[in-house]
């Protein structure tokens, strides 16, 4: 290796140990918890309490509306401005001073968790039309985002993109918004955009998609569903992870209802998840080739059902048990009785701690055998064939090493975080990995995402496939200098990973 390489590879490293000189901060952070930007000092009242004394208080706090809770705090009402005006001012020439709260309230309505993000607040106010949501948490208010509060973030490409998914009704029309995310990551990507928030509002969109396609599948059925049930999403999707052409990876709880029912109710679930998966893939979400859908049984059971599943995969691994490791710890609820999902996982953590063997058999199939492309000075190692010859595959190649290495660590240490910037930033506050490490990984993870993308669009673009090659002898002498150093850093999370599982007794 020459000085000049030296001093490049030197570089490099230095900028990949920096969380801002390498991508622009995303302009709008999708994924933001509604806890860390509602509003906590919220203005409270009781169905009882006069409307005057109500908009006296609302007038001299300079505020838009009044959240109605009962005796334990728990959510009853809104009362907004416009409400006052409506329904008493211009209803009643005595100014409603005989009226109480109950009697104008919204009852009822509707509410996120603070847990939720800004994306799913948006998206909820510009569907219904509302313009206060209340925020609860254990079932108590706990604060109140409102429209004009987001609006000062002074950014409209959410609002855009939220605007496109609220008017798409048909398989056609979701397929365009889809479509669009192509040439929208291309400029982003243009424009040195963060690439982790390029994945982040994809797999929002996608995820907004999803259900507002199975919400439309149930509404074509005349009754109700007779069970309570959640659908997950895993892989990509539970990760919030997604690229531009993810496939379909989607799972079914139902309660543990009798089994008198079971044909009927089975054949009602079979049937409505064979419609949304037709769907999807007429969307433009291929059928998942390892059939992770709901219309396969083996992805649709009953509550009790699961949880005996989940036992016998960690605790009797079979020949499948690594691969379907990754798909219950990736996951997510997207629709339903997220109870359901919380109690799969709950389980699923509770027999990991008893059957910790597993994680060596995952190491030893899975990131144990992925070498990161680097040869023993520092060269490409690229593939020997056509049509890929001189190439690199940047998400086999590449991105999975460090989404696996995570992945084990997060298992090992009893991390929950999906994502993979999660799990590392939570691995930091747990010490198992030092803070400038941290930054090393995380920008790696950048580096490689980014050329993943840019793969992408640029195969899609020339060529029309869905392909994840690049050639790293097209790259400007700088992108392969960082791309080398971004493997170098992955190799070196690698071997984090098996100094831990050689100090672990199991």
């Amino acid at each position: 290796m020459t000085d000049h390489e030296d001093r490049a590879d030197s570089s490099a490293e230095r900028l990949l140990q920096s969380r801002d000189l390498l991508y622009r901060l995303a302009a709008f952070n999708y994924l933001e918890p509604l806890g860390n930007i509602m509003d906590n000092e919220v203005y409270t009242c009781r169905p009882d309490d006069d409307v005057r004394s109500v908009a006296r208080e609302i007038a001299r706090r300079k505020i838009s509306s009044a959240i109605v809770t009962d005796g334990d705090g728990q959510l009853r009402g809104i009362v907004t401005e416009r409400d006052l005006v409506s329904k008493v001012v211009a209803a009643d020439p005595h100014c409603g001073a005989e009226k109480k709260i109950r009697e104008i309230m919204t009852p009822d309505p509707i509410f996120l968790s603070p847990r939720d993000s800004l994306f799913d607040a948006l998206s909820l106010l510009s569907r219904q039309a509302v313009k206060h949501l209340p925020i609860v948490a254990d079932r108590k208010v706990a604060g109140i985002i409102t429209f004009r509060q987001i609006m000062k973030i002074r950014h409209s490409e959410p609002l855009v993109i939220i605007g496109q998914l609220q008017n798409a009704r048909t398989v056609s029309d979701f397929k365009l918004v889809k479509e669009e995310m192509i040439p929208l990551v291309q400029e982003k990507l243009e424009a040195n955009t963060d690439p982790v928030d390029i994945v982040t509002m994809l797999s929002l969109v996608n995820a907004s998609i999803h259900r507002r396609v199975l919400n439309a599948v149930l509404m074509e059925y005349d009754v109700v569903p007779a069970v309570d049930f959640c659908i997950f999403v895993t892989g990509s999707h539970g990760r919030r992870e997604n690229l531009l052409f993810p496939d379909q990876d989607f799972c079914v709880i139902l309660d543990d209802y009798q089994g008198r029912d079971y044909q009927d109710v089975d054949r009602f679930f079979t049937d409505v998840s064979q419609k949304l998966s037709d769907r999807l893939n007429a969307i433009g979400f291929e059928y998942c080739q390892g059939e992770v859908m709901g219309q396969n049984p083996l992805w649709r059971k009953r509550l009790g059902e699961w949880r005996k599943h989940i036992s016998e995969i960690i605790g009797h691994p079979g020949p499948h048990a690594v691969r379907y490791m990754t798909l219950i710890f990736d996951a997510a609820p997207l629709y339903g009785n997220r109870a359901f999902f919380a109690q799969c996982m709950d389980h699923a953590w509770s027999v990991l701690e008893q059957n910790h063997n597993i994680l060596r058999q995952m190491h030893e199939e899975e990131e144990g055998r992925h070498k990161v492309p680097l040869g023993l000075f520092g060269s490409f190692i690229t593939e020997k064939d056509e049509p890929h010859r001189g190439m690199v595959d940047m998400k086999r190649s590449g991105l999975i090493f460090i989404i696996e290495a995570a992945r084990i660590l997060a298992l090992m240490h009893g991390v929950r975080d999906t994502s993979t910037l999660g799990r590392i930033s939570a691995l930091v506050n747990k010490g198992v990995i030092h803070r400038d490490d941290s930054e090393y990984f995380e920008n790696a993870y950048r580096v490689i995402l980014y050329h993943t993308l840019h793969a992408q669009v640029e195969n899609f673009v020339a060529r029309g496939v869905h392909d994840y090659h690049i050639k790293p002898s097209d790259l400007s002498g700088r992108n392969r200098v960082m791309l080398k150093q971004a493997f170098k850093a992955v190799a070196r999370l690698q071997e984090l990973v098996g100094s831990e599982f050689g100090e672990l007794i199991l």
